[in-house]
């Protein structure tokens, strides 16, 4: 059957694409590898509270509320900056939005792999069976390794890769915490809290090719959380990945729109990028609706236009201060005001 839509990866960006798209009655194809919406949980599951003005988050979706932010300077300095959000539970969350999708008309298939564009087709690997898609748009909202970039021969080399685990907590953690430390080059650790588990983690450049380095800085990180008593000693679930550091790439070729991770939204310095996929991923429906109903492809510039005007240059910003942490690293401790958000000075 030909769609009007096909989004491949049902993350935030892929199933808001999916429900708005959905919802003005065109046919729309949403995909994922996985088995599971939101399984494995890739993230550390913060989002600023501002995001609730633009999505009505369901209270069952968030696990913890955010007054503040504790930074630890490599200096050992501590600062304390008012950061309210919320500590979401991302497998419900995700899980929330492709029902939305879903009940708005989308189909969904999971275990579905996109492999290739040919002959104006999307090729699908579905349980072991190749399947050609013919959709009118196809958008790539497949995370950091997106095989939708790549089919459009758009490169992404620029990655931070990250460890973490989650752990019972000893107390009830209303802030979260951030620690830079010259030994996490590129990078910080992290402890996020949700209700009764936090996830620590860790997210550095690698200086070789093994991840024993990261693992090593990790467990020497969660041995100072357990000294200090805020974490229980057993972790209850693992995961790593990558954090996309290289900034905005170009996210529209002809038919096909690149969203999210995919599009290098996500901050370069915080790795945040849960807002910006779910904003960008509206922006995006707006232009395909746009596009499906005049039927005049150029009508897709209004995307990235429309993203870049939100945020483009503070990403460029953001790619900038990091150039000058990872360059400048051998004195981090001097000039770490300009290279953290929470900072005046890194809007100098």
């Amino acid at each position: 059957m030909p769609y009007d839509l096909l989004v491949v990866g049902a993350g935030p960006a892929g199933s808001m694409v999916s429900q708005i798209v959905a919802k003005e009655n065109y046919k729309v194809l949403l995909i994922d590898r996985k088995s599971a919406i939101g399984e494995p949980v890739q993230c550390a599951e913060y989002v600023p509270a501002l995001l609730s003005k633009e999505i009505s988050i369901p209270a069952e979706c968030i696990a913890n509320e955010i007054k503040s932010l504790i930074l630890h300077a490599p200096n050992k300095k501590i600062y304390q900056f008012s950061a309210p959000g919320y500590i979401l539970n991302r497998v419900l969350f995700d899980k929330w939005l492709a029902i939305n999708a879903i009940k708005n008309g989308a189909h969904l298939w999971l275990n579905t792999k996109f492999i290739k564009i040919t002959d104006g087709c999307a090729i699908l690997q579905r349980q072991n069976t190749t399947v050609k898609i013919k959709a009118k748009i196809i958008v790539g909202a497949d995370g950091p390794s997106s095989a939708v970039r790549r089919a459009i021969n758009e490169n992404y080399r620029d990655y931070v890769i990250a460890y973490q685990q989650e752990f019972p907590l000893v107390n009830v953690m209303n802030y979260t915490e951030v620690y830079f430390d010259k030994r996490f080059f590129g990078g910080y650790a992290w402890l996020f809290p949700k209700r009764h588990s936090a996830n620590v983690g860790l997210g550095i450049r690698l200086k070789n090719k093994s991840g024993s380095e990261l693992k090593e800085l990790f467990a020497l990180f969660v041995e100072n959380l357990k000294r200090e008593k805020k974490i229980h000693p057993n972790p209850i679930a693992t995961t790593n990945g990558l954090i996309p550091v290289g900034g905005p790439i170009k996210s529209l070729n002809k038919n096909v729109i690149l969203v999210g991770d995919a599009a290098g939204q996500t901050h370069p310095i915080t790795g945040a990028g849960i807002s910006q996929a779910i904003i960008c991923g509206k922006l995006a429906a707006q232009a395909i609706i746009k596009t499906l109903k005049s039927k005049i492809a150029n009508d897709l510039s209004y995307y990235e236009s429309a993203w870049h005007n939100l945020y483009y240059d503070e990403l460029k910003r953001a790619v900038q201060r990091r150039k000058l942490m990872e360059s400048e690293w051998n004195r981090f401790e001097k000039i770490f005001k300009k290279c953290w958000v929470s900072f005046a000075e890194y809007y100098e």
